[in-house]
């Protein structure tokens, strides 16, 4: 079984279960507590429906500025960790960066 984390229409990082989960769960407990509804709506379709996979691409600029910079901070962490998988962090912050939402200077 896999996952994927979709980013817009057409956009999305296609994962193993195991990288998906990695990368989500990681990323889930770094949303400010002030964005708690963005981290609800994104990950609706993992806790709600029991889909693999979690939905950004519904997400205005707000909710999507809220991820990016939970994504940054669990990437600061995680790149001191010996578990740290460069590539499956790199492969997400690509296109993260290169979706219109992205506000810049994040990372």
């Amino acid at each position: 079984m896999a996952g994927s984390i979709i980013i817009a229409k057409g956009v999305l990082v296609p994962l193993s279960t195991v990288e998906l989960y990695y990368l989500i769960e990681k990323i889930r407990v770094e949303f400010n507590e002030e964005d708690s509804e963005y981290r609800s709506s994104i990950y609706e379709t993992l806790d709600e429906q029991g889909m693999p996979f979690i939905v950004l691409r519904k997400q205005g600029p707000e909710g999507f500025g809220a991820f990016v910079k939970a994504t940054k901070r669990a990437y600061d962490k995680e790149r001191t960790e010996a578990s740290f998988r460069e590539p499956l962090w790199d492969d997400l912050i690509d296109k993260l960066m290169s979706d219109p939402r992205y506000a810049g200077n994040i990372f």
